[in-house]
C-alpha cells in the first residue's frame, strides 16, 4: 500500500484518497488542503473560506509538526516523500502556486514529471541542484 510522509517528522499524510496538508495564505487565513493521492490528478478540497486565488502562491506545511513543506532554495515548490505499493520511497515536489499544474515524481534511478506546466523546469537534472 503506498503512502505519503513528512520529510521531516515522517507522519502519515494520506487517508481515504487524499493527502492532508496544513495551508497558509501570505496575508490571510489558514486551514487544511486535501490534495488527491494520485500523482497527475489535481483534484483538490478546500474550505472556501480560505479563497485561494489562481496563480497565488500559498505556504504549505505539515498538519503534524508544522515544518514547512517548501524546497528551501525555491518557496514555489513543495517536496514531500512517497513509498509505492513496493515498498520504494521517492520525493514528490510539486507546485505551490494554485493552478499550476506541475509534479515531479523522483527516485534513486528516474524522474517523472506530470502536469501541463511540468516543463517549466527544463534542465531534466534541475532537482539535484536544490
Amino acid at each position: 500500500m503506498k503512502h505519503y510522509n513528512c520529510p521531516y517528522c515522517h507522519a502519515y499524510l494520506n487517508a481515504a484518497g487524499y493527502i492532508a496538508l496544513g495551508v497558509k495564505k501570505p496575508h490571510g487565513n489558514s486551514g487544511v488542503i486535501l490534495l488527491s493521492e494520485e500523482i497527475g490528478d489535481y483534484t483538490t478540497k478546500i474550505n472556501p473560506k480560505l479563497d485561494i486565488h489562481e496563480g497565488e502562491l500559498t505556504h504549505f506545511h505539515c498538519p503534524s509538526c508544522t515544518e514547512s513543506l517548501h524546497l528551501p532554495s525555491d518557496e514555489r515548490l513543495v517536496r514531500i516523500l512517497k513509498t509505492d505499493s513496493n515498498g520504494v520511497e521517492h520525493t514528490v515536489i510539486f507546485s505551490a502556486i494554485n493552478g499550476e499544474r506541475s509534479t515531479y515524481l523522483i527516485s534513486d534511478e528516474r524522474q517523472l514529471t506530470f502536469g501541463e506546466h511540468a516543463l517549466k523546469f527544463m534542465d531534466p537534472e534541475w532537482y539535484l541542484k536544490l
